[in-house]
């Protein structure tokens, strides 16, 4: 049996990177692609995006999802499984880049796998 963990990282749709000169946001990819592509580097198991259809982040305005372009600050959702030990690596790793982020663990629970 092998223990998984799932992690599950909230923030704004149109969250941008403080590391790095305002030029070149514009230019870079969203910040759930930059997240998804360092996990995969990461080499973790499974990196999922959900795109949230209505909510809201601290008590604040409900954004609804109802247009094809989505308010700045829109909910998204970033979930991450693996071992609890590999992702806390990659927590620590990224922890500067992100800082501005809500990270919540979900769930532990055995898994079998084959």
């Amino acid at each position: 049996m092998k223990t998984v963990t799932t992690i599950r990282i909230y923030f704004e749709y149109g969250k941008k990177r403080k590391d790095v000169p305002f030029w070149k946001t514009l230019h870079e990819s969203d910040f759930g692609t930059i997240v998804i592509k360092k996990a995969k580097a990461a080499n973790l198991n499974q990196v999922l995006q959900f795109n949230v259809s209505k909510g809201y982040f601290d008590s604040k305005k409900i954004n609804w999802g109802l247009s094809d372009v989505q308010h700045f600050k829109h909910p998204q959702i970033i979930e991450i499984t693996d071992t609890l030990e590999r992702i806390e690596h990659f927590l620590e790793v990224e922890k500067l880049f992100l800082a501005d982020t809500s990270i919540y663990i979900i769930k532990n629970e055995m898994v079998l796998k084959s």
